[in-house]
């Protein structure tokens, strides 16, 4: 790996020094001239324009494609399919490739290898191989000359960049422009180095190995490196296959929709290392017996089961992965939890945590906007509930305002819709929700959309009304926070002076300590009336109740005193 990025880094510096960048600029220009342009710049010119280019220019057409809100739909579609409609590479070429990075050929490394390649990307193509053993594995194999493009490619790039910033007046475009040039040079270097995805697959391996009805490829090491990756060939039917998908029973299809759904929440809320790209085609629906087989299921684990269902998953291609921390979960947990529970205050709260402004933060503002985040699950139940759209629409708001969002939080909203879209695909009856709600803390039941108006639910909103007394004075502050910011207006025809605002302060502090009195006074009442006959009691009121009954009343007699005092 480290000799990987020397070998880059090095590349790059000297395409920057020497006339590589000005040949790389004639080899674009001539590409550019020999297409047609009588009838426009077409989804299809524009995609094989692409593709002509390089693997650089393939990585931004497939960046592109995911842009569908400020591209045309047609042309999403067409660089969609930039992965797949490469031009392959012949069969000497690959050869002398595995025999310059592994140090033997092909006929002393496998048994067979498949001349015909399975598909070819703009980095490499794959081969089917088998093994001495007569496992059957996939071979990846880079195009060789691939590393000197992409690095001329990008010191074209910074000069390009370089020579535009000095005419470019808005300095923030211009960083953030060489910002994404970073990134995407930084993701490129992990795609072109094969054994960043290795350790992707042998990682993704050992966390799901045991687990039922979910397999991926293992990694051959010893055949496998920079430029040559060595993984078990499976087979399946993609999840997106319609007819496929319209032979299996509902119940089949709901089982599988729900092993997708529930091991992407495992692999986000208790892995904390996912598969970032979930589309449809990336899960494989196989047969039980040959995903028990490759899983390496525990000998104790009923083989048979039919709580397992006929079909299980296998996961593919682990190029894009993504990674969550604790603290990360945590906050994911919260923020999915205060939406749920309609509380716009405590997510205005952990939104600041993953985002930051790019100025100051109107406070006033980004309530609203966490109120309308709110109100737009506010009467769902979890059925008719979407993941993804919460995610792109907190983005979008957070994004039209101008606040710079956490990276984790956006690759992992990209991972969500594509992982819901795979589940509803298979099967619209299952929610991917109800399976991140399992193994996260979010405060939020489920169960309690469907209790009926009966005491339980009674005792339930007492609790709830509890836990906003407490909160209710942090609340207050930081409303009060916000007035003194001038982050909110109040309406009324008078100027708040410095003796209002403290006037007002008293008013809403009263208030809260009231409202806090009379949770307690109704708390103190439900344990009266769920407490055991034998417990101990008082002037013949249970001693936790009675009391509860003499702090609230001391608490109301201590706000009618400091009402008699505000006056």
């Amino acid at each position: 790996m480290a000799n990987f990025l020397t070998a880059l880094i090095r590349q790059r510096n000297e395409a920057r020094k020497s006339a590589n960048t000005g040949e790389r600029f004639m080899e674009i220009v001539a590409i550019l001239n020999k297409y047609d342009y009588n009838d426009g710049i077409t989804p299809q010119i524009v995609t094989s324009i692409l593709e002509d280019l390089g693997p650089t220019f393939v990585k931004i057409g497939q960046i592109a494609s995911q842009q569908p809100e400020t591209i045309p739909p047609e042309y999403c579609d067409a660089l969609s399919k930039l992965r797949s409609s490469v031009a392959p590479m012949d069969i000497e070429t690959v050869n002398a490739q595995i025999e310059k990075y592994l140090g033997a050929s092909t006929d002393t490394l496998f048994a067979t290898f498949d001349e015909k390649p399975l598909g070819s990307a703009s980095i490499g193509q794959v081969h089917r191989a088998t093994l001495e053993d007569g496992t059957a594995v996939a071979v990846k194999v880079r195009r060789p000359g691939i590393v000197e493009t992409v690095a001329r490619d990008f010191a074209l790039f910074e000069k390009a960049i370089d020579f535009n910033l000095k005419f470019i007046k808005d300095k923030g475009m211009g960083s953030e422009i060489a910002g994404m040039l970073e990134e995407l040079e930084r993701t490129s270097k992990l795609e072109l180095d094969f054994t960043n995805e290795a350790n992707n697959l042998n990682r993704f391996y050992e966390n799901n190995e045991g687990r039922n009805g979910v397999a991926s490829p293992k990694c051959y090491t010893d055949l496998t490196c920079e430029a040559i990756l060595t993984e078990d060939f499976v087979e399946g039917q993609e999840a997106s296959d319609a007819s496929f998908l319209e032979s299996l029973g509902d119940d089949e299809r709901e089982h599988l929709a729900k092993t997708v759904a529930d091991n992407f929440a495992t692999q986000v809320l208790v892995d904390g290392f996912y598969h970032a790209d979930p589309h449809s085609g990336n899960v494989l629906i196989r047969p039980m017996e040959t995903v028990l087989s490759q899983e390496g299921a525990d000998e104790d684990v009923d083989k048979t089961a039919p709580s397992l269902g006929h079909y299980g998953i296998t996961w593919i291609d682990f190029g894009m992965m993504g990674t969550i921390s604790a603290t990360q979960q945590k906050t994911l947990g919260d923020l999915v939890g205060a939406v749920l529970k309609h509380d716009p205050y405590n997510l205005k709260r952990i939104v600041l945590k993953v985002a930051s402004p790019r100025g100051e933060i109107d406070h006033g503002a980004l309530l609203e906007q966490c109120e309308a985040i709110c109100d737009q699950s506010d009467g769902k139940s979890l059925t008719d509930f979407s993941l993804g759209d919460l995610f792109s629409m907190m983005l979008d708001t957070l994004q039209d305002a101008n606040y710079r969002i956490e990276p984790y939080l956006t690759n992992l909203s990209r991972g969500v819709i594509a992982a819901e879209g795979t589940v509803k695909t298979i099967s619209p009856n299952v929610n991917i929700l109800n399976c991140f709600l399992d193994k996260v803390d979010t405060g939020f039941s489920p169960e309690s959309l469907d209790v009926e108006e009966t005491l339980s639910t009674v005792l339930m909103k007492a609790l709830k009304g509890l836990e906003g007394g407490t909160e209710l004075p942090a609340k207050a502050i930081e409303a009060l926070d916000m007035l003194e910011k001038g982050q909110i207006t109040v309406h009324g025809g008078m100027n708040l002076e410095e003796k209002s605002l403290k006037h007002l302060d008293h008013i809403v502090r009263n208030c809260a300590l009231a409202a806090m009195s009379i949770a307690i006074f109704i708390g103190s009442c439900i344990l009266c009336l769920i407490s055991d006959p034998g417990v101990t009691r008082v002037m013949g009121i249970p001693a936790f109740g009675f009391v509860g009954y003499l702090f609230a009343i001391g608490c109301m007699w201590y706000v009618v005193i400091r009402m008699g005092k505000d006056e």
